[in-house]
């Protein structure tokens, strides 16, 4: 009795803890017209899952939010139409889901647009001192023409939110229809393209307007690992689909991205993986050559030999390993040890493709240790069969 009683306050500590940290500050940046329905909602999306009784409830919070007010494209308001979308993903209704973010996107290009149209206007009738300033003895007029620039920059920065919002909602677009059956890979990769493009086109209008890009304020405006990260989906992709070439050219560029934003160390990290996946896609685009043959011409990068090409992916591969050994161990995470354990499995097969047995075998044997190190089962059975492979061969 004694212990139920104390694992029963245990329990009740530990759930009010959860409320008053997790649970309960969702909730706190909407009015209480908006929270009461949200927080029903979110009861029939994550522990009674209920689509009809959850999707009633987000229809009343975003009734609510409207009729009090909120910003219809504020963090708050789009954040309930994404977590719809989320909903009806959980209860297995992708194809709700997908017209849910669609609508919203195309809801959230709209705005954008439109609203920086009228911007373009109102800054050309400034510079052509079109525009008639207050009355400076007039404090209402001064106070009113205050209020309405106040107004213009917390549009802007809410229209660069939205833009950083449609290509993650892209992004997420392309998952979905990734994992429907059949699955459309022509419109997957269509959403790729358009969340880089979107990512890019961001990026080059903060830079020409000499605004920040990188991630100080990650949350305001897309940033250059934000572009990052769009060109390793799209890398990815075409990585899944066998187009290597595509694929190391997207990695590269994502790689420049994250080294110009080294604000972090989790930014290095990320260049540990980027490095290791361009040594792997050039070392499977090797594969694809005549041991001796060029490459053809029409290949997206420069023609090379095979030779050419597996030199280069063992030296991108070290290259990742060095960036790896500067990072502090703190600051490393499993994707790193991770990415550093790829990298010696893919110098071993390197090697071993170019008839430099011994050498293959003291890689595999480092990578055999790392997987020890990380736990990692599937790293050391690869291993222990690489290394048998080339036992056999003697």
């Amino acid at each position: 009795m004694l212990m139920f009683a104390v694992g029963s306050t245990s329990l009740l500590v530990y759930v009010i803890y959860d409320f008053v940290t997790r649970v309960n500050p969702k909730y706190t940046r909407f009015p209480n017209e908006v929270a009461i329905p949200l927080r029903k909602a979110v009861y029939y999306t994550e522990l009674d899952l209920n689509p009809p009784s959850a999707l009633a409830y987000y229809k009343q919070a975003l009734q609510a939010a409207h009729q009090v007010g909120l910003h219809p494209y504020s963090d708050e308001v789009l954040g309930i139409r994404l977590q719809v979308a989320l909903m009806l993903e959980r209860a297995s209704l992708t194809k709700g889901s997908i017209e849910v973010l669609e609508k919203t996107r195309n809801d959230c290009e709209g705005w954008v647009e439109k609203g920086r149209r009228r911007q373009l206007i109102l800054d050309r009738e400034r510079q052509n001192e079109k525009q008639i300033l207050p009355d400076p003895s007039n404090p209402d007029a001064i106070a009113e023409h205050e209020a309405a620039m106040q107004k213009e920059q917390e549009e802007e920065i809410l229209r660069n939110q939205v833009m950083k919002k449609v290509a993650g909602i892209n992004v997420k677009l392309a998952e979905l229809y990734s994992s429907e059956h059949p699955q459309d890979g022509e419109k997957v990769e269509k959403l790729l393209v358009s969340a880089v493009n979107i990512s890019r086109a961001e990026l080059q209008r903060r830079r020409d307007l000499k605004l920040p890009v990188y991630t100080d304020e990650a949350d305001a405006y897309t940033t250059l690992a934000d572009v990052g990260n769009t060109c390793n989906e799209l890398a990815d992709h075409y990585a899944g689909k066998g187009k290597n070439d595509l694929a190391t050219i997207l990695y590269m560029q994502a790689l420049s991205l994250f080294k110009e934003d080294e604000g972090s160390e989790q930014n290095k990290c990320i260049q540990v993986v980027l490095l290791n996946n361009i040594s792997s896609q050039m070392a499977e685009h090797a594969q694809k050559v005549p041991l001796g043959a060029p490459l053809s011409s029409s290949s997206s990068i420069n023609p090379v030999s095979r030779e050419q090409l597996l030199s280069a992916a063992a030296e991108w591969a070290k290259k990742a390993l060095d960036v790896a050994s500067h990072i502090e161990a703190s600051a490393r995470d499993e994707q790193c040890d991770q990415a550093c354990l790829t990298a010696l499995y893919n110098l071993g097969e390197i090697s071993e493709m170019q008839e430099n047995t011994s050498q293959a075998v003291e890689f595999y044997q480092k990578a055999r240790a790392s997987a020890v190190g990380l736990q990692f089962t599937e790293g050391i059975e690869r291993a222990d069969e690489a290394l048998k492979r080339l036992q056999n061969r003697k």
